[in-house]
């Protein structure tokens, strides 16, 4: 079985974070996140808001697929901004999520067998079933979650990215659902 590149090994120890939204406030503004976004009215204009919408819950699931199917052009826009992209472990990410305003217990469990047909439609499998180009984080089954997956794409996001280029693949969007799936599958351990 294969695995998300870069999951922190701080994972293994608390497999869910409990966010604290003081600090993330903190990493809002030092990572400089409110220069584009802001969160309950405070904060940039250039980009989406942050947190909850109107009608809508937001779980861990929905931050972090929303995260992973518009980062690379966050990338570029810090880029443009001179913004370096941060490297957040998945305490950091929960803090943030925290101060967005989500609600932890909110995501349904994924599904084994959905998951496995996201990890080969999404191309998760073209690099990390071959040990080549990204390694098989099998290890991790059972202390995965969207955390960890959010900061794992921090970490090796565009090291992923430029692998997909140099094979003419693109980037690949995950709804909150998918990745419910995603992260059930790659817990099961087959």
């Amino acid at each position: 079985m294969a695995g998300m590149v870069g999951l922190s090994a701080a994972s293994a120890a608390d497999p869910v974070p409990k966010g604290d939204a003081a600090a993330g406030g903190r990493l809002f503004t030092e990572l400089r996140c409110s220069t584009c976004h802001s969160v309950r009215g405070v904060g940039g204009t250039a980009a989406p808001a942050l947190g909850p919408r109107a009608g809508q819950s937001y779980t861990p699931n929905v931050m972090v697929s929303s995260l992973w199917s518009h980062v690379t052009k966050m990338w570029d826009a810090m880029e443009r901004a001179g913004v370096s992209a941060p490297k957040l472990t998945a305490q950091q990410t929960a803090d943030l999520f925290a101060y967005f305003g989500g609600t932890p217990a909110g995501d349904k469990p994924g599904d084994v067998s959905q998951g496995k047909k996201v990890y080969e439609a999404k191309l998760c499998a073209s690099c990390h079933d071959n040990q080549y180009f990204a390694p098989d984080l099998g290890r991790l089954a059972g202390k995965i979650n969207a955390f960890t997956m959010g900061s794992g794409l921090w970490e090796h996001g565009r090291g992923m990215l430029s692998r997909l280029i140099s094979r003419n693949m693109t980037w690949q969007t995950l709804t909150p659902e998918e990745l419910g799936h995603l992260i059930a599958y790659l817990n099961s351990g087959d």
